[in-house]
């Protein structure tokens, strides 16, 4: 049996944690079909990250720093009555964010081949995301600042501080499919110089364009029936139906609208699409 020092096993656990935050960062803003590649080897970093926390566990020593916490009412208890010992907040916190980040991993694994799972994937992600900076938070407030800025002299700073500037929130609010979408089109309608035409959109839709080579029009990805499932062009990723009939959620979240738009006109225009041709492509997938 391997015997470990505690400085060895502190070593091991400080280099787990820039392991795990590492991938973290890169899975969650390669997110993007441009990305997706590293997404996917980020999501199974993560996974290989999570199970080496267990092999360490059977590493270390039976009251070392590699020891999985285990949340009790005695150790809570003797805290609050000021007795010495390991702050029970380590474990409690280790308990909830282990398995977040573990079903967030596994979803994501579960979501590349169907796409229904994508919500949960995206949920579990940001629940992960919130405990990660609660984590921090709290150790922060345990040592007082002084640890927490000597770890962040080591290897892991660019990640940790990274990963503390991620946008609050990566998800669309839900909201009612139609009201969302109708208040889009509305926006669009005020810099359009002509009402909606589900026609052009229609054209626009299956134009073939020279920007480039691998995606010609929409329905390259998209395929010529947009009721349907389609595949990204390079990664082959599975994408949910555009059309609105078979996929409600579509064009309800502005943000989340606009910038596919900027992405993807660029991708397959070669040029940024104008509030008109925004507008024709929604009614045309609306009416679908």
């Amino acid at each position: 049996m391997i015997r470990l020092s505690p400085r060895m096993e502190f070593t091991l656990l400080r280099l787990w944690h820039a392991a795990l935050a590492g991938g973290f960062v890169v899975a969650y803003v390669t997110g993007d079909e441009d990305t997706y590649r590293m997404h996917v080897f980020a999501g199974y970093w993560v996974l290989t990250a999570l199970a080496s926390r267990l092999i360490l566990a059977l590493l270390g020593s039976a009251t070392g720093p590699l020891r999985l916490p285990r949340p009790s009412l005695s150790a809570i208890r003797a805290k609050l009555a000021g007795k010495p010992g390991r702050n029970p907040l380590f474990a409690i916190m280790a308990a909830l964010l282990l398995p977040a980040l573990a079903l967030g991993a596994i979803s994501g694994v579960i979501a590349d081949g169907l796409p229904a799972a994508e919500d949960l994937h995206e949920g579990m992600v940001q629940l992960g995301l919130w405990l990660i900076i609660a984590h921090t938070a709290i150790i922060a407030w345990i040592f007082q600042g002084k640890r927490i800025r000597d770890y962040l002299s080591g290897g892991a700073a660019a990640a940790i501080m990274a990963m503390l500037m991620l946008p609050a929130s990566a998800q669309a609010q839900a909201q009612a499919a139609d009201p969302a979408r109708a208040a889009i089109l509305a926006a669009y309608a005020q810099q359009a110089p002509a009402p909606f035409s589900a026609a052009r959109g229609e054209a626009l839709y299956l134009s073939r364009n020279s920007a480039s080579p691998d995606f010609a029009s929409c329905a390259t990805c998209h395929t010529t029936n947009p009721t349907a499932s389609g595949r990204h062009a390079k990664t082959g990723r599975l994408i949910d139906p555009v059309a609105v009939s078979a996929n409600p959620k579509r064009f309800t979240d502005a943000a989340k609208v606009e910038e596919r738009f900027a992405r993807d006109c660029q991708t397959v225009l070669g040029r940024a699409c104008t509030a008109q041709e925004k507008g024709d492509y929604i009614t045309f997938l609306a009416s679908r």
